[in-house]
């Protein structure tokens, strides 16, 4: 089995980057740090290269697309094949809007000093005609995020309902993994139907 690894670079204040790296784990149900996934006897290594990935052996045969082609039981975590940049609640606004205009971002999630997310700098913020001094918590809204083990039929539907092409997706401790795309989704489940459809043949 291959887990994609997924880099989280958090952007600090004075403009230097952390890294973090999860995979997310098609046993566990749930995303969990490299070191720990290397620690496991199902490990058999770790794969370089442009997408980094951890290969294991799993004791079950997790369901595959073709076995959901509808999306209502395969977790969105499962689906992520890189990780997401955040912003440090104490980075200054000027440097989000730097930051969404070089990566073509419509939101850039926020986070505390444990990497929680805590709130969302959105592109609309700065439409306004508001004070562009300061750190981005002063300009933060309310996060709308999907919880890693959410469906992705489920997933698309959260983003249905609240207007968004994109939304970041969690851990259960709250941590951004990486951001869930409507068109991803969409794309997921055509493949998906595909598959199921050569199954049957």
């Amino acid at each position: 089995m291959r887990h994609p690894i997924l880099r989280l670079e958090v952007l600090a204040a004075d403009g230097t980057l952390a890294s973090d790296h999860v995979v997310f784990c098609r046993l566990q149900d749930q995303s969990v740090r490299v070191e720990e996934c290397c620690r496991c006897a199902r490990c058999d290594a770790i794969e370089e290269g442009p997408t980094p990935a951890v290969s294991c052996t799993l004791p079950i045969d997790p369901l595959e697309p073709a076995d959901d082609p509808r999306g209502d039981r395969i977790e969105v975590g499962s689906t992520l094949c890189q990780g997401t940049i955040v912003l440090s609640d104490e980075v200054p606004i000027r440097r989000a809007l730097d930051l969404m205009r070089d990566s073509d971002r419509r939101s850039v999630p926020i986070v505390d000093a444990s990497h929680v997310m805590i709130g969302l700098i959105h592109e609309a913020c700065f439409v306004a005609p508001r004070i562009h001094a300061g750190a981005v918590s002063l300009a933060m809204s309310s996060p709308i995020a999907i919880d890693e083990r959410t469906p992705v039929r489920t997933a698309l539907k959260l983003l249905v309902a609240n207007h968004l092409r994109e939304a970041t997706v969690i851990s259960k401790e709250h941590v951004p993994i990486g951001v869930f795309r409507d068109v991803d989704g969409l794309r997921w489940i055509a493949a998906a139907r595909r598959s199921a459809a050569d199954t049957k043949k």
